[in-house]
């Protein structure tokens, strides 16, 4: 049986996300091993579906595909949003020793009850969750 992550057990936290008027609420899993940080600023990083977080962006701003080539979307990125809100977040995982994430810096955040004002949310093109109970992952104390 697949373990069942809840959020009366404080494994599912709430996340509400702020982007250019936008705004997003989704379900994150308190990933205790999430130490993703931005190593220009320090700031945490959330890490999400391109599919949860697809409604911060305007339409075709990105596709999933775009997001495989993090560098080209980066680009993409910059040039509609600013290049200090895009940021590329290397990273290591299981079967993957060297990657990288794109990254933008959201206006604010909500997590769980929590105020955020310097989070970067890395796009991940695939899925998180096998059994979609949550569409993001943050480390535990962010």
């Amino acid at each position: 049986r697949l373990a069942a992550h809840t959020t009366l057990s404080g494994e599912l936290v709430g996340v509400h996300l702020y982007l250019a008027g936008r705004t997003l609420e989704l379900a994150a899993l308190v990933d205790t091993g999430n130490t993703l940080a931005d190593p220009l600023s320090d700031a945490k990083v959330l890490v999400a579906e391109w599919e949860a977080v697809r409604g911060l962006f305007a339409a075709d701003l990105l596709t999933e595909q775009a997001l495989c080539d993090p560098v080209g979307g980066a680009a993409k990125l910059a040039a509609v949003l600013g290049a200090q809100r895009v940021r590329m977040i290397p990273y290591r995982s299981v079967g993957v020793s060297s990657g990288m994430l794109l990254a933008v810096r959201v206006d604010g955040a909500v997590i769980g009850s929590r105020v955020e004002n310097r989070l970067l949310v890395a796009l991940c093109p695939g899925k998180l969750s096998v059994n979609g109970n949550y569409t993001a992952l943050v480390g535990a104390d962010g």
